[in-house]
């Protein structure tokens, strides 16, 4: 399950379980809402809930569609997680948003995380 709500700017997103393409289809509307208005890119802060267990196929072309798409208004995301996702994430993500800024953290570091996401200025990034 893929859940997104706007906070003053920033995209903070939670995926639990495992994304199906469906998921897809509440996120992708508020991202272009939030890009078509902002002249910026827009910061994202994803959490990867701890039952998070990745894609199904369909989810996967989704998401792979879709940063190809709006990679030019990725701000810098801020992935939280355990570290298991850390190394595959960064392998899948970084050649089709390669403009985005990614960071990784820990779960108790949210707050770095969130502060990072919205100002780029270092936390406790791993």
């Amino acid at each position: 399950m893929l859940q997104a709500v706007e906070e003053n700017g920033l995209i903070r997103i939670r995926a639990s379980g495992t994304l199906e393409s469906s998921d897809f289809d509440r996120f992708v509307p508020l991202f272009e809402r939030i890009a078509a208005r902002e002249p910026r890119s827009v910061p994202m802060l994803i959490e990867l809930a701890p039952d998070f267990s990745g894609w199904e196929l369909g989810g996967l072309w989704r998401e792979i569609k879709f940063d190809v798409k709006h990679q030019d208004k990725f701000g810098r995301i801020a992935i939280v997680g355990d570290k298991i996702w850390q190394e595959w994430g960064t392998k899948l993500s970084d050649p089709l948003v390669p403009s985005a800024d990614q960071r990784f953290f820990e779960p108790a570091e949210i707050d770095a995380a969130e502060t990072w996401a919205r100002t780029g200025q270092d936390g406790n990034a791993t």
